[in-house]
């Protein structure tokens, strides 16, 4: 279920054209406030409302960010886009130690959620191509296989 629930929030996130275009002045105090309390020096912040979750993607520190609310202004999750040579040194160890001789891509998806934090990102051989989550401790699960050929 908790895997399920993850993988719902992060294509939300993810695939947020589908939501419409919230103007900023519409989004309730509370989720303002919660926002600003958890992201100072955010800017460039836009808003979108989709079912009962409001998400904004905004810059900080030069780097895009999306933050997922819920209608009482808690946070839900966050995600970003970070470099893979960026990634815990338990995940590159299990990725190097388990997927020997595959490349990796040069950047990852990280999706908090729930306390946690996964990684996702898509290494290749030359006879396949694999989508994986990657958790923190360092377990790698399969998302995703795609043959070449």
């Amino acid at each position: 279920m908790k895997k399920l629930v993850t993988i719902f929030i992060a294509a939300i996130m993810l695939l947020s054209t589908f939501a419409f275009a919230t103007d900023g002045d519409q989004v309730n105090a509370k989720i303002k406030s919660a926002f600003f309390q958890d992201f100072t020096g955010a800017q460039a912040i836009n808003w979108q409302k989709t079912s009962d979750f409001y998400f904004a993607t905004f810059m900080l520190n030069n780097k895009e960010i999306n933050a997922a609310y819920n209608e009482d202004g808690d946070l839900v999750g966050t995600s970003r886009f970070v470099e893979t040579g960026m990634l815990p040194l338990s995940v590159s160890l299990a990725i190097a130690k388990k997927y020997e001789g595959y490349s990796i891509s040069s950047k990852a998806l990280e999706l908090s959620y729930d306390g946690e934090t996964a990684y996702y990102l898509t290494i290749r051989n030359e006879k396949q191509a694999l989508k994986l989550k990657c958790l923190t401790n360092g377990s790698l699960i399969v998302e995703k296989k795609y043959k070449k050929g």
